[in-house]
Protein backbone atom coordinates (compact mmCIF):
# COMPACT_ATOMS: atom_id res chain seq x y z
CA UNK A 1 0.00 0.00 0.00
CA UNK A 2 2.65 2.10 0.90
CA UNK A 3 4.38 1.69 -2.61
CA UNK A 4 1.24 2.70 -4.57
CA UNK A 5 1.03 5.84 -1.96
CA UNK A 6 4.38 6.92 -3.30
CA UNK A 7 4.05 6.19 -6.87
CA UNK A 8 0.83 8.24 -6.85
CA UNK A 9 2.78 11.07 -5.16
CA UNK A 10 5.03 10.70 -7.96
CA UNK A 11 2.60 10.97 -10.65
CA UNK A 12 0.83 13.79 -9.17
CA UNK A 13 4.01 15.76 -8.84
CA UNK A 14 5.38 15.04 -12.34
CA UNK A 15 2.03 16.00 -13.71
CA UNK A 16 1.73 19.23 -11.50
CA UNK A 17 5.42 20.00 -12.64
CA UNK A 18 4.22 19.46 -16.12
CA UNK A 19 1.51 21.04 -16.07
CA UNK A 20 2.65 23.99 -14.89
CA UNK A 21 6.13 24.04 -17.19
CA UNK A 22 3.57 23.61 -20.61
CA UNK A 23 1.39 26.99 -18.48
CA UNK A 24 5.07 28.73 -18.59
CA UNK A 25 5.91 28.04 -22.27
CA UNK A 26 2.60 29.43 -23.24
CA UNK A 27 2.72 32.63 -21.12
CA UNK A 28 6.28 32.87 -22.90
CA UNK A 29 5.16 32.52 -26.21
CA UNK A 30 1.98 35.02 -26.02
CA UNK A 31 3.97 37.54 -24.28
CA UNK A 32 6.63 37.49 -27.40
CA UNK A 33 3.78 37.46 -29.98
CA UNK A 34 1.98 40.57 -28.01
CA UNK A 35 5.09 41.84 -27.84
CA UNK A 36 5.71 42.11 -31.87
CA UNK A 37 2.72 44.78 -32.19
CA UNK A 38 4.65 47.21 -30.35
CA UNK A 39 7.31 47.21 -33.68
CA UNK A 40 7.85 50.35 -35.86
CA UNK A 41 7.46 48.19 -39.03
CA UNK A 42 9.86 49.27 -40.54
CA UNK A 43 12.96 48.53 -39.15
CA UNK A 44 11.83 45.16 -37.99
CA UNK A 45 7.92 43.85 -38.98
CA UNK A 46 4.69 44.83 -37.18
CA UNK A 47 2.40 41.87 -36.14
CA UNK A 48 -0.86 42.36 -34.64
CA UNK A 49 -3.47 39.51 -33.89
CA UNK A 50 -7.20 40.78 -32.87
CA UNK A 51 -7.43 37.70 -30.68
CA UNK A 52 -4.12 35.58 -29.72
CA UNK A 53 -4.97 31.88 -28.25
CA UNK A 54 -2.82 29.16 -27.14
CA UNK A 55 -4.19 25.95 -26.94
CA UNK A 56 -2.98 22.16 -27.53
CA UNK A 57 -2.61 21.03 -23.67
CA UNK A 58 -1.30 18.64 -23.00
CA UNK A 59 0.79 17.11 -26.00
CA UNK A 60 1.18 19.94 -28.14
CA UNK A 61 1.20 24.25 -28.15
CA UNK A 62 -1.68 25.31 -30.71
CA UNK A 63 -0.82 29.21 -31.43
CA UNK A 64 -3.78 30.89 -32.95
CA UNK A 65 -3.79 34.39 -34.37
CA UNK A 66 -7.51 35.33 -35.42
CA UNK A 67 -7.70 38.37 -38.18
CA UNK A 68 -3.74 38.46 -38.49
CA UNK A 69 -2.12 41.98 -39.87
CA UNK A 70 1.91 41.85 -40.86
CA UNK A 71 3.44 45.40 -41.55
CA UNK A 72 6.73 45.16 -43.24
CA UNK A 73 7.89 48.26 -44.95
CA UNK A 74 5.11 49.62 -47.44
CA UNK A 75 3.53 46.04 -47.41
CA UNK A 76 0.78 45.18 -45.57
CA UNK A 77 -0.12 41.35 -45.39
CA UNK A 78 -3.68 40.53 -43.76
CA UNK A 79 -5.53 37.09 -42.58
CA UNK A 80 -8.56 36.24 -41.77
CA UNK A 81 -6.59 33.33 -39.64
CA UNK A 82 -2.90 31.18 -38.80
CA UNK A 83 -2.41 28.83 -36.47
CA UNK A 84 0.93 27.33 -35.75
CA UNK A 85 1.41 24.27 -34.19
CA UNK A 86 3.74 21.69 -32.77
CA UNK A 87 4.21 18.56 -30.96
CA UNK A 88 6.08 18.27 -27.42
CA UNK A 89 7.52 14.89 -28.49
CA UNK A 90 9.09 16.67 -31.75
CA UNK A 91 9.45 20.54 -31.19
CA UNK A 92 11.62 20.28 -34.78
CA UNK A 93 8.55 19.92 -36.77
CA UNK A 94 6.37 23.07 -36.80
CA UNK A 95 2.77 22.93 -39.22
CA UNK A 96 1.12 26.23 -40.12
CA UNK A 97 -2.19 26.19 -41.65
CA UNK A 98 -4.13 29.52 -42.75
CA UNK A 99 -7.23 30.67 -43.46
CA UNK A 100 -8.30 33.09 -46.18
CA UNK A 101 -8.38 35.64 -47.28
CA UNK A 102 -4.93 36.96 -47.57
CA UNK A 103 -4.67 40.71 -48.22
CA UNK A 104 -1.89 42.66 -49.71
CA UNK A 105 -1.56 46.36 -50.20
CA UNK A 106 1.71 48.03 -51.17
CA UNK A 107 1.52 51.75 -49.91
CA UNK A 108 4.23 52.89 -52.36
CA UNK A 109 3.11 51.65 -55.19
CA UNK A 110 -0.75 51.98 -54.93
CA UNK A 111 -1.39 48.04 -55.52
CA UNK A 112 -4.02 46.00 -53.84
CA UNK A 113 -4.62 42.63 -54.25
CA UNK A 114 -6.50 39.62 -52.43
CA UNK A 115 -5.50 35.86 -52.57
CA UNK A 116 -8.41 33.07 -51.63
CA UNK A 117 -7.86 29.63 -51.28
CA UNK A 118 -9.43 26.45 -50.05
CA UNK A 119 -7.00 25.00 -48.18
CA UNK A 120 -3.17 26.51 -47.00
CA UNK A 121 -0.49 24.20 -44.87
CA UNK A 122 3.00 24.86 -44.12
CA UNK A 123 5.34 22.51 -42.52
CA UNK A 124 8.98 22.75 -41.48
CA UNK A 125 11.27 20.01 -39.77
CA UNK A 126 14.87 20.21 -38.82
CA UNK A 127 17.23 17.71 -38.66
CA UNK A 128 19.23 18.41 -36.13
CA UNK A 129 19.81 22.32 -36.54
CA UNK A 130 19.51 22.04 -40.34
CA UNK A 131 16.76 22.22 -42.25
CA UNK A 132 14.95 18.80 -43.31
CA UNK A 133 11.71 19.88 -45.17
CA UNK A 134 9.84 23.13 -45.55
CA UNK A 135 7.04 22.65 -47.70
CA UNK A 136 3.62 24.77 -48.88
CA UNK A 137 0.78 23.17 -50.29
CA UNK A 138 -1.93 25.21 -51.52
CA UNK A 139 -5.51 24.15 -53.10
CA UNK A 140 -7.15 26.13 -55.36
CA UNK A 141 -5.63 29.59 -55.01
CA UNK A 142 -7.52 32.44 -56.62
CA UNK A 143 -5.22 35.90 -57.03
CA UNK A 144 -7.70 39.00 -57.72
CA UNK A 145 -6.22 42.86 -58.52
CA UNK A 146 -8.78 45.02 -55.79
CA UNK A 147 -7.83 48.36 -56.92
CA UNK A 148 -11.27 48.89 -58.28
CA UNK A 149 -12.82 45.82 -58.37
CA UNK A 150 -12.23 42.33 -58.57
CA UNK A 151 -9.62 41.35 -61.81
CA UNK A 152 -8.78 37.96 -61.98
CA UNK A 153 -4.81 38.38 -62.37
CA UNK A 154 -4.27 34.26 -61.52
CA UNK A 155 -5.98 31.26 -60.17
CA UNK A 156 -4.82 27.61 -60.13
CA UNK A 157 -6.27 24.36 -59.04
CA UNK A 158 -2.46 22.83 -56.96
CA UNK A 159 0.08 24.85 -55.72
CA UNK A 160 2.85 23.22 -54.41
CA UNK A 161 6.69 24.30 -53.16
CA UNK A 162 9.05 22.30 -51.15
CA UNK A 163 12.85 22.75 -49.78
CA UNK A 164 14.48 19.26 -48.96
CA UNK A 165 17.80 18.45 -47.64
CA UNK A 166 20.18 17.18 -49.60
CA UNK A 167 21.90 14.39 -47.17
CA UNK A 168 24.90 13.05 -49.74
CA UNK A 169 25.40 16.69 -50.15
CA UNK A 170 26.25 17.50 -46.29
CA UNK A 171 30.03 18.27 -44.92
CA UNK A 172 29.47 17.75 -41.24
CA UNK A 173 33.26 19.11 -41.00
CA UNK A 174 33.06 22.24 -42.68
CA UNK A 175 29.37 22.79 -41.53
CA UNK A 176 27.80 23.46 -45.53
CA UNK A 177 25.06 21.66 -46.89
CA UNK A 178 22.66 21.65 -49.64
CA UNK A 179 18.72 22.23 -50.34
CA UNK A 180 16.77 21.11 -53.36
CA UNK A 181 14.06 23.20 -54.77
CA UNK A 182 10.51 21.28 -55.85
CA UNK A 183 7.52 23.98 -57.16
CA UNK A 184 4.55 22.67 -59.15
CA UNK A 185 1.69 24.41 -60.29
CA UNK A 186 -1.26 22.87 -62.09
CA UNK A 187 -3.95 24.03 -63.93
CA UNK A 188 -3.17 27.77 -64.01
CA UNK A 189 -5.30 30.27 -65.57
CA UNK A 190 -3.76 33.98 -66.39
CA UNK A 191 -6.11 36.27 -68.54
CA UNK A 192 -3.43 38.75 -69.02
CA UNK A 193 -0.82 36.20 -70.41
CA UNK A 194 -3.22 34.41 -72.12
CA UNK A 195 -2.44 31.30 -70.16
CA UNK A 196 -5.42 28.50 -69.68
CA UNK A 197 -4.77 25.37 -67.80
CA UNK A 198 -0.94 26.10 -67.64
CA UNK A 199 1.16 23.76 -65.98
CA UNK A 200 4.93 24.21 -64.52
CA UNK A 201 7.74 22.77 -62.41
CA UNK A 202 10.81 24.51 -61.07
CA UNK A 203 13.71 21.98 -59.86
CA UNK A 204 16.51 23.36 -58.17
CA UNK A 205 19.58 23.30 -55.91
CA UNK A 206 21.23 25.73 -53.26
CA UNK A 207 24.41 23.89 -52.59
CA UNK A 208 27.71 25.18 -50.09
CA UNK A 209 25.18 26.39 -47.72
CA UNK A 210 25.62 26.80 -43.95
CA UNK A 211 23.74 24.27 -42.35
CA UNK A 212 22.98 25.93 -39.09
CA UNK A 213 19.64 27.61 -39.05
CA UNK A 214 20.51 29.50 -36.02
CA UNK A 215 22.73 31.50 -37.76
CA UNK A 216 20.62 32.56 -40.70
CA UNK A 217 19.27 35.78 -38.86
CA UNK A 218 22.90 36.78 -37.82
CA UNK A 219 22.98 39.30 -41.17
CA UNK A 220 25.81 37.95 -43.29
CA UNK A 221 24.66 35.10 -44.84
CA UNK A 222 24.50 35.50 -47.98
CA UNK A 223 28.59 36.56 -47.54
CA UNK A 224 29.25 33.19 -45.56
CA UNK A 225 27.60 31.46 -48.34
CA UNK A 226 29.81 33.43 -51.08
CA UNK A 227 32.58 32.77 -49.22
CA UNK A 228 32.06 28.66 -49.03
CA UNK A 229 31.25 28.87 -53.08
CA UNK A 230 27.62 29.03 -52.77
CA UNK A 231 26.02 28.10 -55.46
CA UNK A 232 22.49 27.77 -57.04
CA UNK A 233 21.83 25.69 -59.89
CA UNK A 234 18.18 25.71 -62.50
CA UNK A 235 17.71 22.13 -63.04
CA UNK A 236 14.79 23.12 -65.08
CA UNK A 237 12.07 25.34 -65.14
CA UNK A 238 9.67 23.88 -67.37
CA UNK A 239 5.97 24.46 -68.39
CA UNK A 240 3.75 25.33 -70.75
CA UNK A 241 -0.69 25.11 -72.07
CA UNK A 242 -1.93 23.63 -74.88
CA UNK A 243 -0.91 26.18 -77.24
CA UNK A 244 3.04 26.77 -75.80
CA UNK A 245 5.89 25.47 -73.50
CA UNK A 246 9.52 26.64 -72.32
CA UNK A 247 12.35 25.20 -70.63
CA UNK A 248 14.71 27.63 -68.75
CA UNK A 249 17.93 26.46 -67.05
CA UNK A 250 21.00 28.21 -65.21
CA UNK A 251 23.18 29.18 -62.42
CA UNK A 252 24.28 31.77 -60.53
CA UNK A 253 27.12 32.70 -57.64
CA UNK A 254 28.12 36.06 -56.00
CA UNK A 255 31.06 37.62 -56.25
CA UNK A 256 33.30 39.19 -53.66
CA UNK A 257 31.21 42.48 -53.87
CA UNK A 258 27.98 41.01 -53.63
CA UNK A 259 27.41 40.53 -57.70
CA UNK A 260 25.57 38.06 -59.88
CA UNK A 261 27.19 36.17 -61.93
CA UNK A 262 26.09 33.55 -63.94
CA UNK A 263 24.17 32.13 -67.09
CA UNK A 264 20.78 31.86 -68.21
CA UNK A 265 19.31 29.65 -71.16
CA UNK A 266 15.58 29.66 -72.17
CA UNK A 267 13.91 27.83 -75.23
CA UNK A 268 10.28 28.31 -76.08
CA UNK A 269 7.32 27.79 -78.36
CA UNK A 270 4.06 29.82 -78.71
CA UNK A 271 5.27 31.97 -75.99
CA UNK A 272 6.89 35.33 -77.33
CA UNK A 273 3.40 35.67 -79.56
CA UNK A 274 1.62 36.78 -76.45
CA UNK A 275 4.16 39.26 -74.71
CA UNK A 276 5.99 40.22 -77.74
CA UNK A 277 3.55 43.03 -77.92
CA UNK A 278 4.44 44.11 -74.06
CA UNK A 279 7.70 44.92 -75.23
CA UNK A 280 9.48 47.64 -76.94
CA UNK A 281 10.20 47.13 -80.65
CA UNK A 282 13.40 47.90 -80.47
CA UNK A 283 14.42 45.95 -77.60
CA UNK A 284 12.64 42.66 -78.73
CA UNK A 285 15.24 40.84 -80.23
CA UNK A 286 17.50 41.85 -76.69
CA UNK A 287 14.37 40.41 -74.36
CA UNK A 288 13.16 37.38 -76.52
CA UNK A 289 15.77 35.98 -78.12
CA UNK A 290 16.32 34.32 -81.68
CA UNK A 291 13.27 32.87 -83.82
CA UNK A 292 14.15 29.55 -85.31
CA UNK A 293 12.73 27.91 -88.82
CA UNK A 294 10.43 25.94 -87.01
CA UNK A 295 9.11 28.78 -84.88
CA UNK A 296 10.70 28.10 -81.35
CA UNK A 297 12.68 31.04 -79.83
CA UNK A 298 15.89 30.81 -77.90
CA UNK A 299 18.05 33.27 -75.90
CA UNK A 300 20.85 33.07 -73.34
CA UNK A 301 21.86 35.47 -71.06
CA UNK A 302 25.05 36.32 -69.48
CA UNK A 303 25.66 37.81 -65.89
CA UNK A 304 29.31 39.74 -65.41
CA UNK A 305 29.85 41.29 -61.84
CA UNK A 306 25.74 42.01 -61.72
CA UNK A 307 25.79 43.79 -65.62
CA UNK A 308 22.79 41.29 -68.00
CA UNK A 309 24.30 40.87 -71.59
CA UNK A 310 21.26 39.90 -73.76
CA UNK A 311 24.13 38.58 -76.42
CA UNK A 312 26.91 40.83 -76.47
CA UNK A 313 24.46 43.97 -75.23
CA UNK A 314 24.22 45.12 -71.67
CA UNK A 315 21.04 44.94 -70.92
CA UNK A 316 19.91 45.64 -67.60
CA UNK A 317 22.25 45.91 -64.16
CA UNK A 318 21.36 43.75 -60.92
CA UNK A 319 22.56 45.97 -57.82
CA UNK A 320 24.27 44.14 -55.34
CA UNK A 321 23.06 42.04 -52.79
CA UNK A 322 24.61 43.27 -50.00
Amino acid sequence: MRRIIILGVVIAVLVVGYTGAWFWVAHEASSRITALATADGETSPRLTCKTLAIGGFPFGFDVTCEGATLVDGDLTTTAAGVQASVQVYNPFHVLVTARGPLGFADAFSGSQSRLDFKSAIASGRLTGWRIGRVSLVVEQPVWNDTVLDDMLIAKARHLEAHLIDLPEKHDEKTGLGALGEYVQLDELDAPAAAIVAGHATLEAQLLNLPDDVRTYGDGNLLQRWQAAGGQFILSGFKGGDSTGSFTVTGNATLDTQGHVDGQIKAQSTGIVERIETQVPEQMRGLVLGTRADDGSYSQSINIAAGVVFAGLVPAAIIPPLW
